[in-house]
């Protein structure tokens, strides 16, 4: 496989979808038919594509012994051995910064998001992702800073911090999901693929996702009928 080709798969195209969340302030600001704010939202959405692209190159290179043991992420490039680690670092700082600089030429705002989202994953990779429940919360805030990046990009003046909470309980029912899932998945052999997963165990996700999924109904009978909105002073 063409090292381009398999740099461009470990990027992992398929999960840039999540990065759609960047659109929400422009349309719940309503400003998703105006062309200017559009047009940075579209180049921002871009930026973060590449960015967490980014990410999942580096935790792929972090994990790469452990990956090879893994029954689907041993077909990955990397430990499949069809991209090698060099290329994949290289590649990675040059689309970072790349990344980095076109975002603060975009929106200084943005670009401190960005770098913020940055920071928190790569923390994640090397340390986070190891620890019993900060793991999912870091998860949870790389989301939130999705739908942060939105709001610098289109000026935002109406802009419900509801949004902050909803999307921060749907990462956490997704994020605990995916660790129950691993646990189902690779059962007594968790642990060798992710250390937090010692500490979890399948009793502890069920209370913790129902727990998720109870705050997430008292939230939407609680929600004011008539939203909370962040508005800009001028």
């Amino acid at each position: 496989m063409n090292q381009l080709a398999a740099l461009f798969k470990t990027m992992r195209p398929k999960q840039w979808t999540k990065n759609v969340l960047l659109f929400a302030a422009l349309a719940f600001d309503v400003k998703i038919f105006n062309p200017y704010y559009l047009g940075r939202s579209l180049a921002g959405f871009l930026l973060f594509c590449l960015v967490s692209g980014v990410v999942y190159t580096i935790n792929d290179l972090v994990d790469i012994e452990k990956d090879r043991q893994h029954p689907r992420k041993q077909l990955r490039p990397l430990p499949a051995g069809t991209l090698k680690p060099d290329f994949a670092r290289n590649g990675a700082v040059l689309i970072a910064l790349l990344a980095l600089v076109l975002g603060a030429l975009l929106s200084p705002g943005f670009a401190l998001i960005l770098v913020g989202y940055l920071g928190l994953q790569l923390t994640y990779s090397f340390y986070l992702k190891n620890i019993v429940l900060l793991d999912v919360m870091a998860i949870a805030t790389g989301f939130v800073l999705r739908v942060a990046g939105g709001a610098p990009l289109v000026d935002a003046e109406n802009f419900s911090p509801w949004i902050y909470l909803c999307t921060t309980l749907l990462a956490l029912f997704l994020a605990l999901g995916k660790r129950r899932g691993e646990k189902v998945l690779l059962g007594a052999e968790a642990g060798n693929h992710r250390e937090s997963l010692n500490q979890y165990t399948l009793p502890l996700l069920d209370e913790l996702i129902g727990l998720v999924t109870s705050s997430t109904s008292w939230l939407t009978r609680s929600t004011p009928s008539r939203p909370l909105t962040s508005r800009r002073t001028t």
